[in-house]
C-alpha cells in the first residue's frame, strides 16, 4: 500500500514539474508587445457608437487621450468573475482608463444579477455593452473569456490578453504610465 502511495505521489510530483518547465520556457502567445506592427489582424477601436447597458449611447472618440480596454467576459465565466474587482479597482486608481466590458451572456437579466454582486461594475468608467456584442467579438476575433485588448491614447491597440490577470498591480500602474507617455 506503501508503494503505491509513494509511486502516485512520484508521478504527481513529476507532472506538476513537467508542467512548471513548460509554463516558464514556453513564450507568451497572447500578448503584443507595444509597437509591435500587426499586419492582418490589425484591430482599431470600433467607430460606430455602441450600447451600453445602463449609459445609452456611446461614441469611443469621447474618451480621446484615455487609455482603452476592451474586456470581453460574461457572468457564467469563472476566470471573468474573478479579474472583475480587480479592474474596478484598476479605474478607481488611474481616472485614465476607460473600460468597455462587453457581456458575452444572451440573456440581460444574467447580466444585471451579475451587475448585483459588482455594483462597480457599471459606474463610468466602466460601460457594459451587451448589444454589440456579436459585432465586437467577430471585429476583435475573440477566442475565448476573458480575453481584453488595451488601446494607447493615440487609438492603437498594444496589448492583448487572453485568460484572467490581476489588473491591479504596481507592474500593470507602471505599464499604463509607460503607454500614456508619462
Amino acid at each position: 500500500m506503501k508503494t503505491h502511495i509513494k509511486a502516485l505521489a512520484t508521478t504527481i510530483g513529476v507532472l506538476l514539474g513537467l508542467m512548471v518547465i513548460y509554463f516558464i520556457l514556453s513564450p507568451p502567445k497572447t500578448m503584443v508587445a507595444p509597437g509591435t506592427k500587426l499586419t492582418e489582424s490589425k484591430l482599431i477601436l470600433p467607430t460606430s457608437d455602441l450600447t451600453t447597458l445602463s449609459h445609452g449611447k456611446l461614441n469611443l472618440q469621447q474618451f480621446a487621450g484615455k487609455v482603452i480596454i476592451f474586456n470581453f467576459w460574461a457572468s457564467w465565466c469563472a476566470p471573468c468573475i474573478e479579474e472583475v474587482p480587480s479592474l474596478i479597482t484598476l479605474v478607481k486608481a488611474d481616472p485614465n482608463i476607460v473600460i468597455i466590458a462587453v457581456s458575452g451572456d444572451q440573456n440581460k437579466d444574467d447580466i444585471h444579477a451579475f451587475l448585483k454582486s459588482f455594483p462597480g461594475f457599471n459606474k463610468p468608467p466602466i460601460y457594459v455593452v451587451q448589444e454589440n456584442m456579436k459585432e465586437l467579438m467577430d471585429h476583435f476575433k475573440v477566442d475565448k473569456l476573458p480575453e481584453s485588448f488595451i488601446f494607447n491614447p493615440k487609438g492603437e491597440m498594444v496589448k492583448k490578453i487572453s485568460g484572467t490577470i490581476n489588473w491591479h498591480t504596481p507592474e500593470s500602474i507602471e505599464y499604463f504610465k509607460v503607454i500614456r507617455g508619462q
